[in-house]
C-alpha cells in the first residue's frame, strides 16, 4: 500500500476520479477541493523524483505525502470557499426591490 501512495500516476487517477465525480454526479463542490489537492500532490511528487528543486526534498516517505495532502485539501477548500463566497456577495439578489 506504502508503495502505492509513493505512485504519481495513483495520486493523478485519484484526482481526476475526485474532480470528474464532483462534475457529473452533483456533489457540489464537495469533492472537488480534495481532487485538486490529489492533483497537486502528484506534481509534488514529479518535481521530487525528477529532481526540480536539486537536493530539497519536499517528503521523505509515504506519510509525508499524506501530510501533503491532508494541508492540500484543507487550504483548497478554504480557498475554494472563499473564492464562491465572494462572488456569491457580488451577485445582486432577484428577490430585493
Amino acid at each position: 500500500m506504502s508503495a502505492l501512495l509513493l505512485d504519481a500516476q495513483f495520486w493523478v487517477a485519484v484526482g481526476l476520479l475526485l474532480v470528474l465525480a464532483d462534475i457529473f454526479l452533483g456533489f457540489n463542490l464537495f469533492v472537488l477541493p480534495v481532487g485538486v489537492a490529489a492533483l497537486i500532490v502528484a506534481g509534488i511528487i514529479v518535481v521530487q523524483s525528477n529532481a526540480v528543486l536539486g537536493a530539497a526534498h519536499l517528503y521523505a516517505d509515504w506519510q509525508g505525502l499524506v501530510y501533503w495532502f491532508a494541508g492540500l485539501s484543507v487550504i483548497s477548500v478554504v480557498l475554494l470557499r472563499l473564492v464562491f463566497q465572494r462572488a456569491k456577495q457580488d451577485a445582486p439578489d432577484i428577490n430585493q426591490y
